[in-house]
């Protein structure tokens, strides 16, 4: 069945004269009786009986009429949520980020975005680098914020921070009472480290293997609550961003170990897929944020926040 004949036959109905379905239509009076009558040619069925001026149904035309007025309540109901989607007085923000963001950066942004946009559902995941990046090839998630990884081409990144990781370690420590140490004094020292498909443990293992440092042992966790538990014992030290660590710090429990070579800095990217187009939602997202850098950049210390490049439609 062809909808545009439908229509036709639908509104002649509704406003009970061709002339005022032509004139709905945008068309001319005769092509809206073309439309009706090759509905009934292709049904095989008369539907309309035109007695004078007067337009009348037959048995069938009642009942197909009774179907017509469904599909284009549906129609009109459907134009209304996509206007809304459009919008933004609906829909649902589908992002993913890391465990640190997720506990620092996302809760100030999903605020902002949720007093702009109150009917727009946010959904936050949250998990490593790798697997967040896999989130946005499966299209889980329609945009994240995690630490640089090898993403490949169906990835698009935009350029958001820079976060400084610091090697902390037990105000007992043997290292807590010198200025600085050099990396090489690793060796042999217990490392905790996150999870594998943290782009934290890989750049510091690539430290690592840059200079030939093999420590006594390696210990993986993804819980930040349990590698601090473990400094605190001193039984090993861990790269650390400050606020994690920041009424640790404040106590005395904890201190920030200077390294010789530099502390071990990640640059962080919004990622989306690169061959699907954001929906409203996201692109809202981004533009928000490039819009409240200076404000994240005062609000978040540790971070170096930088211009949000424009999306491309």
């Amino acid at each position: 069945m062809n909808l545009r004949q439908l229509e036709g036959f639908y509104l002649v109905v509704k406003r009970k004269n061709f002339t005022r379905a032509a004139e709905e239509l945008n068309v001319t009076q005769p092509a809206v009786t073309i439309q009706v009558k090759s509905l009934e040619k292709s049904l095989n069925l008369k539907l309309i009986q035109q007695v004078g001026k007067r337009v009348r149904l037959t048995e069938a035309g009642e009942l197909l009429n009774q179907y017509a007025e469904k599909i284009f309540d549906l129609v009109s109901d459907v134009d209304e949520k996509m206007r809304d989607f459009k919008k933004l007085m609906k829909g649902t923000l589908q992002i993913g980020t890391t465990k640190h963001y997720a506990r620092y950066v996302m809760p100030y942004l999903l605020s902002e975005f949720q007093r702009r946009y109150p009917r727009i559902k946010a959904v936050l995941d949250e998990g490593n680098s790798e697997d967040i990046a896999r989130s946005i090839l499966e299209m889980k998630n329609e945009l994240a914020l995690i630490s640089e990884i090898n993403m490949g081409q169906k990835i698009k990144s935009n350029f958001f921070s820079t976060v400084e990781f610091v090697l902390v370690a037990s105000s007992e420590h043997r290292f807590s009472q010198r200025k600085s140490i050099s990396l090489r004094e690793l060796n042999d020292e217990p490392v905790i480290l996150r999870e594998k498909g943290s782009a934290l443990r890989a750049a510091i293992l690539r430290k690592f293997h840059e200079y030939g440092i093999w420590p006594s042992m390696i210990i993986e966790a993804s819980s930040l609550d349990f590698i601090m538990g473990y400094v605190k014992q001193n039984k090993g030290v861990s790269f650390m961003i400050e606020p994690d660590i920041k009424e640790e710090l404040e106590k005395g429990i904890l201190k920030i170990i200077p390294i010789d070579e530099g502390s071990i800095t990640l640059f962080t990217d919004f990622i989306y897929h690169n061959e699907k187009s954001l929906p409203p939602a996201a692109e809202a997202f981004l533009k928000m944020v490039g819009e409240l850098r200076g404000q994240i950049r005062r609000e978040f210390k540790a971070l170096s926040v930088s211009q949000i490049a424009p999306i491309p439609h």
